[in-house]
């Protein structure tokens, strides 16, 4: 059985899954392994949520949002990111670089809006 873990503890001992009892160690590597997973997909997420809430946060905002309405992220041609109310779709003249479509939640936390494909 190969190595699929290495878990350190708070006093810094370190458990590898192969060394268990051969019975108890194909069940209890699968849930480390499938939990150690989450915790990484999670983490991505977290990391993809930051990203966005950051450039947004740094973007031009010239109104107050209202939290769970659409909004939309442009550059303008002089590489300026604003946050605007107008869909892409909307504008008559579209010089603009559309990035993404975003929703504030509760903890004023900003949501990509998937796209309906």
């Amino acid at each position: 059985m190969g190595k699929i873990l290495k878990l350190d503890d708070i006093r810094g001992h370190v458990y590898e899954l192969d060394n268990w009892k051969p019975k108890q160690a194909p069940q209890a590597q699968k849930y480390f392994t499938e939990k150690y997973k989450e915790l990484e997909q999670e983490y991505k997420n977290l990391l993809e949520d930051f990203k966005w809430n950051k450039i947004i946060y740094e973007s031009d905002v010239m109104f107050v949002p209202v939290m769970g309405k659409k909004y939309f992220l442009y550059n303008n041609s002089k590489g300026k990111r604003f946050l605007s109310l107008i869909a892409p779709e909307d504008w008559k003249k579209n010089d603009l670089d559309f990035i993404g479509a975003f929703k504030q939640d509760s903890r004023q936390k900003w949501q990509k809006v998937k796209d309906k494909k």
